[in-house]
């Protein structure tokens, strides 16, 4: 066995280096973590995934999102599908790479148009679902058509006379 020192180098938890894109993890479980050093350790909450050894801390943001998603009780975030992705947030004033989490849409049997129920617009409305757009070939079809073309009554086509 190779003794390599970077794998000394390795941190327990994912930062946003680790990725260069977006991520699909299955969740294993949650759990409570010291993280940090010195004066700075605090307890946090880790998610743990099945098919890597690093967990997600998380952060106020990704907390509400998977609480929002799949419930405050963690017991029922294992075996939930989540995507992790690197982007620019701001921490202490400062916009620094950080780690976001995004819930996948479901593959199939999931609700179609006609169940769904409209939701408040937050204004007193329900949403009304946007139409679709038409077809882009019909958008074009006007500005393609030729202009009218005028007629005069003495048959000639042109008329370049300008009256003043």
């Amino acid at each position: 066995m190779v003794l390599l020192a970077s794998n000394y180098d390795k941190s327990r938890f994912f930062k946003a280096d680790d990725l260069d894109g977006d991520r699909k993890l299955r969740i294993k479980c949650a759990t409570e973590e010291l993280v940090g050093a010195g004066a700075d350790k605090e307890k946090k909450l880790v998610v743990w995934f099945t098919t890597d050894e690093r967990g997600l801390v998380l952060n106020r943001v990704n907390n509400r999102a998977l609480r929002g998603a799949f419930g405050d009780p963690t017991a029922g975030w294992a075996g939930k599908v989540i995507i992790i992705f690197p982007m620019m947030v701001e921490m202490r004033g400062k916009m620094v790479p950080g780690l976001r989490v995004r819930i996948p849409p479901p593959k199939h049997g999931g609700p179609t148009a006609a169940t769904v129920k409209p939701k408040p617009s937050g204004n007193g409305q329900t949403a009304v679902a946007a139409k679709p757009k038409p077809p882009v070939e019909e958008e074009l079809d006007d500005v393609d058509a030729p202009p009218a073309q005028s007629q005069t009554t003495d048959g000639d086509e042109f008329d370049d006379e300008i009256s003043f």
